[in-house]
């Protein structure tokens, strides 16, 4: 497989995309914050290949993108149960985590998403990354999009370095009405990229293609995969493990914290296998906010990667955020696990 910089032919790749959206009064350090977490992720989960970032340059409601890759399913699969995408990445993505910084992707033109291909062939150290994603029209016919989606990768654009394009695989199980397809584009500057754009324009509104949308971003890579000292011999630890969540509300708020907690999130926690196995407040009436904290017992971390997905399109937890965020004036959230004394 080919590490951050390197091209390697004929090696099959899962190529993966996110787009974030931070919310308004998500402070500048925890955003320059999460773009360096999402570009060291190979370094520490070696699956994770081609980890770079982007800070958005186009007019589409996208603030910063993650692009990476996986050799396998099972490498996607390791890569979501590792702790370090639970108890580092969530932190600040997850919308259930009291830290998240980022809006629900159901608000964003993109989101999650990417496609699968034979060669590592959209790999770039450097240069303007453009993305565009597109819906290819139902009435066309499935050679027509097809030779369309082979003409994109096999003629690029004036000045284009790379040009790939292929149907999304990802994210379409929550958003079945996404974008079917993506292209993918490097260029060596904006000033070419810009120059390119119209010629560009007219090919997408001359193919067989309804909607599309587009961003483009500097290509900032991460270091090579497995460069933390530890990550070679790091392993899942097996459970029990405990998410720890600790909130702070206003003392007069308290009551309101705790029924929501047991009534719009507990409720559907425990039906997706989580157990309380703890709920502490600190005391009222002494001119602090109070401190909640609550442990939930969640099992092993392939658990909660199965509870996590499943909360998504539960509306009881869209409500507990939005009541949460209405309610805390600072959190934290942390992952346990048991340790020999």
């Amino acid at each position: 497989m080919t590490t951050n910089g390197d091209t390697t032919r004929g090696v099959p790749v899962i190529r993966r995309f996110e787009s974030y959206g931070f919310a308004a009064d998500a402070p500048a350090a925890a955003r320059a914050d999460l773009a360096r977490i999402l570009r060291d992720t190979g370094r520490h989960i070696p699956e994770v290949r081609h980890s770079a970032t982007g800070a958005n340059r186009s007019a589409t409601p996208i603030d910063l993108v993650w692009e990476h890759s996986y050799e396998q399913a099972d490498d996607y699969a390791r890569y979501m149960c590792h702790p370090f995408h639970v108890c580092v990445l969530d932190r600040y993505l997850l919308p259930e985590s009291p830290e998240c910084i980022t809006e629900p992707r159901r608000g964003l033109a993109l989101g999650l998403f990417g496609y699968e291909t034979d060669d590592a062939d959209f790999v770039a150290p450097a240069g303007v990354r453009r993305i565009v994603a597109f819906r290819a029209d139902p009435d066309a016919t499935a050679e027509a999009v097809a030779d369309f989606v082979t003409a994109l990768r096999h003629e690029p654009a004036e000045g284009a370095l790379i040009s790939v394009a292929a149907a999304n695989t990802m994210g379409l199980v929550w958003y079945p009405d996404g974008w079917t397809h993506v292209w993918e584009q490097v260029f060596p500057d904006e000033p070419t990229m810009l120059a390119a754009l119209p010629a560009e324009a007219a090919r997408l509104s001359d193919g067989p293609v309804v909607d599309s949308i587009d961003l483009w971003y500097g290509i900032e890579p991460g270091p090579p995969p497995g460069s933390s000292p530890d990550a070679a011999t790091a392993e899942i630890p097996a459970g029990p493990v405990l998410l720890v969540d600790t909130v702070t509300v206003p003392g007069s708020r308290v009551g309101e914290y705790l029924d929501g907690f047991t009534r719009l999130y507990l409720a559907g926690a425990r039906r997706r296998g989580l157990e309380l196995a703890a709920c502490w407040q600190t005391p009222s009436g002494h001119g602090e906010d109070v401190t909640v904290t609550t442990a939930l017992d969640v099992g092993s971390w392939a658990t909660w990667e199965q509870a996590r997905n499943a909360a998504v399109a539960d509306p009881d937890v869209t409500e507990w955020i939005r009541l949460r965020r209405s309610l805390m004036t600072g959190g934290r959230r942390t992952f346990v696990t048991s340790s020999d004394l």
